[in-house]
């Protein structure tokens, strides 16, 4: 009789059951008197693991201040978990095992890592960790010479590992209390940073495939059409980034900083506003146009198979090529000499019309769980969610005046934010049904 009762969770059920007892584990970590100085509520614990492991970067309180050492390196702990994927290391442990994957983790991982289809799970693994670990220990190298002229070693050392690993992961939390505000005008710090938040939001294939481009052999390959649409949109979304808020904030907010620090937090603003939540300059006074502007930039946010939420750069390429190809009378949506699957960019408008819509309904429910005063309230909450969602970090100080109900929702929206994502694709491609037959088709009128 037992086989007629056997239960097996899906794949999607087992990495969503993953990060959920990451994060549990994670709270209740921070949660004992050694984590941290003056204690913590169980919901501020929560929220701190959630953001953690989602590679968030929102605050109930502050990490520099808040936390004891060891709570610290919890955190640290939690972003690098969450950064490479619970899939990764569960994948990891499974092929250390000697075992073999099941046809749906199969489809599941190809899914997610497009050159699954052309290399063994064991080699994208170890050229996960190799990657992530290598580009992190030269992002630490780099920070500690400029940390440690402030600095012990010791203190140096730790400060470079954790925001090397909170940098590469997309993470944004800082063990500064105003993040990195205090080194806006030192260009080793601002530049290394932004630079190893870019690897982390391109994602593994394209770096892969950038790495590959590097020896001899390789240089006259192509990239394939996902890393072109990754690297030109992310160099695009950078330049225009950093040229608005220039442009905007130049006789606004940065108006006391010389005109190399106005050029460094253009381009650092450009870059993290997109995908991980550092500060080289505090959000709060922002012009209400460049808030607009940084919200559009995080719902984008980063790349598939990346640290990153968001909507995605790819997705935002295709929508754009979709438009262009229309005004050009054109039936295929083309790159070059290649065509994009009408399939792809039905998924691409599906996931961004269902993450505006929960992205207006979860403004409409922060705001009705807790009373901000009238002033800027809407765009405060709306920053606020479109933060949470993209997995960002950066706020306007709504996360400290939320309620225990406001927190947990928000805890939501990160959780939503950072595997919606794969959970809605791997739903379309279960439910993807071919039919014998086709409907008639009638106009109706738009515009």
């Amino acid at each position: 009789m037992r086989k007629y009762f056997k239960f097996e969770l899906s794949p999607v059920s087992k990495i969503l059951l993953s990060f959920i007892a990451l994060i549990l584990i994670g709270a209740v970590a921070l949660k004992l008197p050694f984590s941290t100085r003056h204690g913590i509520s169980f919901v501020d614990a929560f929220f701190t693991s959630i953001s953690a492991v989602c590679v968030t970067g929102l605050m109930a309180v502050n990490t520099a201040t808040h936390f004891t050492q060891i709570g610290k390196f919890i955190i640290l702990l939690l972003i690098q978990l969450g950064g490479i994927g619970i899939m990764t290391f569960a994948l990891s442990i499974f092929s250390l095992m000697g075992g073999s994957l099941s046809l749906k983790w199969k489809f599941t991982f190809e899914n997610f890592y497009a050159d699954l289809k052309y290399n063994p799970i064991k080699i994208l693994i170890r050229r996960v960790v190799i990657y992530t670990l290598s580009i992190e220990a030269i992002s630490a190298a780099f920070l500690f010479t400029a940390f440690n002229k402030d600095f012990p070693f010791i203190t140096a050392l730790k400060l470079s590992v954790f925001h090397a690993v909170s940098a590469f992961c997309n993470a944004g939390f800082s063990l500064f209390p105003d993040s990195l505000i205090s080194y806006q005008d030192n260009p080793t710090i601002v530049i290394t940073i932004a630079l190893t938040v870019i690897m982390g939001g391109l994602g593994f294939i394209v770096i892969n495939e950038i790495i590959n481009r590097i020896k001899p052999a390789n240089r006259k390959k192509r990239f394939s059409i996902h890393s072109k649409l990754v690297i030109t949109t992310t160099i695009i979304l950078i330049a225009v980034g950093m040229f608005y808020f220039a442009i905007s904030e130049w006789n606004a907010a940065m108006r006391d900083l010389d005109p190399l620090t106005k050029l460094l937090t253009s381009f650092f603003q450009s870059v993290t506003c997109r995908t991980a939540g550092f500060r080289t300059i505090d959000t709060v006074f922002l012009r209400e146009g460049t808030l607009c502007f940084m919200m559009m930039l995080m719902f984008i946010g980063g790349s598939p198979g990346s640290m990153t939420g968001g909507i995605k750069t790819t997705t935002v390429a295709i929508i754009i090529l979709m438009v262009v190809s229309k005004l050009k009378g054109e039936e295929q949506i083309r790159v070059g000499s290649r065509a994009i699957n009408h399939e792809t960019v039905f998924r691409g408008m599906t996931f961004v019309v269902l993450a505006i819509g929960f992205l207006f309904i979860s403004t409409i429910l922060v705001i009705t769980i807790d009373k901000f005063g009238k002033h800027h309230s809407m765009l405060t909450v709306l920053f606020e969610t479109v933060s949470a969602f993209s997995t960002v970090g950066l706020t306007l100080g709504a996360t400290d005046q939320l309620s225990i109900a406001g927190k947990l929702y928000v805890s939501l929206v990160m959780f939503i934010g950072k595997l919606g994502p794969l959970t809605l694709l791997m739903s379309l491609n279960s439910r993807a049904t071919t039919s014998n037959f086709n409907y008639p088709e009638e106009q109706i009128m738009i515009g």
